[in-house]
């Protein structure tokens, strides 16, 4: 290990072991971790009984009931029917057991895709003490599985073998605005095109399945999407979007309408830059998997912060080829602990104002910028 994973190993040492220590100071039960897992499995629970999937009431009934205690704004699933067809065995454990596997899994997933994309698993050590991975480790996220599933999408791509690189990113269609910005990258890149036959191979063989298992879900899950979208914007905190719809929405929250008016015309802006951008990366299959990958975080209307893990796979393939300078370095480290306190500062801003500057897609859009031009013109490693 060399001296630079050394101290960041240590410092992620330090870090769990003061999580771990605050949680069992606030007396936080096992079962109480990895509170979006327990939604996923009261779905894959409501199916099993033949329940209807997507009614909310129901949703929170069940996890109150298994959980013991609901939660102060409880989260409704509003995924596809397939997600909750694939965590069909993490309903048949128990919470504990569930959690210690999707832990497991995302840290060796990491370690596969820090390999995979760079050469070495130490670099998987960074992810260790992000924020976004922290919360998305306690919350029991799956996002660690999304992470693998762009960094296969890219080995198949640079392997040439484009039609098996649809078929592995078809496998994110669980969250399907993850399918937005790929796709259009192997429609521009000439050696990727193929890839699209293979992601609408296992797009549709995802649906037809849901249709035999879960017809009723299948057909219910369009109007579900626009009922979790009311309900939150009616529940959840504007601090917790790293989206330029909580950009504008907590800049201006007296204004709604013109706020989401900017937050459109934003989201479009940073679609056609991605765009033009993939157009001239087409050759490049690294820089425009990044760039792909970072235009599905800035494009998004609703993004968790535990959603940025994501960003590790454009840091891997495109930092080396940067060749940051001592300066560029430091203000990458700085980006990565700033989004420690992003949450937090909103909140006291939104306290004390009224109103926040909400730093997270800004901060994103400048990373990103910067990353993109410095690799643009470098000679892959």
């Amino acid at each position: 290990m060399t001296k630079r994973g050394r101290f960041v190993g240590l410092a992620a040492a330090a870090l769990w072991a003061a999580i771990g220590a605050g949680l069992v100071k606030a007396r936080v039960r096992p079962d109480m971790l990895g509170w979006d897992l327990g939604v996923f499995r009261d779905a894959s629970r409501l199916l099993l009984d033949k329940k209807p999937l997507y009614d909310f009431a129901a949703q929170a009934a069940a996890h109150e009931s298994a959980f013991g205690r609901s939660f102060t704004v409880f989260y409704p699933y509003a995924y596809p029917p397939i997600f909750a067809i694939e965590t069909v065995p993490l309903a048949l454990v128990s919470q504990v057991v569930a959690f210690a596997i999707v832990a497991a899994a995302s840290a060796l997933l990491a370690l596969w895709a820090a390999h995979r994309a760079t050469g070495s698993a130490e670099n998987a050590l960074w992810l260790a003490v992000s924020y976004p991975a922290v919360y998305g480790l306690l919350a029991g996220q799956l996002v660690f599985v999304a992470l693998a599933i762009f960094t296969a999408t890219w080995a198949l791509l640079e392997r040439d073998r484009p039609v098996a690189a649809g078929l592995v990113l078809s496998l994110c269609a669980y969250k399907p605005q993850l399918l937005v910005a790929y796709p259009i990258a192997m429609l521009v890149m000439p050696r990727a095109r193929r890839g699209l036959l293979g992601l609408a191979a296992g797009g549709l063989g995802q649906v037809a399945l849901s249709f035999v298992i879960a017809p009723r879900a299948t057909l219910e899950f369009p109007s579900a999407i626009g009922r979790m979208a009311a309900y939150a914007d009616a529940h959840f905190r504007e601090s917790l979007g790293f989206t330029w719809r909580a950009f504008f929405l907590s800049l201006m929250p007296a204004h709604r309408s013109i706020a989401l008016i900017l937050a459109a015309i934003a989201v479009a802006a940073c679609g056609v830059v991605a765009v033009v951008a993939m157009i001239r990366a087409k050759g490049d299959a690294a820089l425009a998997v990044s760039i792909a990958t970072l235009a599905t975080l800035a494009c998004a209307w609703h993004c968790a912060p535990y959603e940025w893990v994501l960003l590790a796979l454009p840091a891997w393939l495109l930092v080396p080829r940067a060749r940051p300078s001592a300066l560029a370095t430091r203000a990458l480290v700085f980006a990565l602990i700033a989004t420690w306190v992003l949450v937090a500062s909103v909140d006291a801003q939104t306290k004390s104002l009224g109103f926040a500057f909400h730093p997270a897609l800004p901060l994103l859009c400048v990373v990103s910028a910067w990353l993109v031009r410095k690799a643009q013109f470098a000679a892959p490693s």
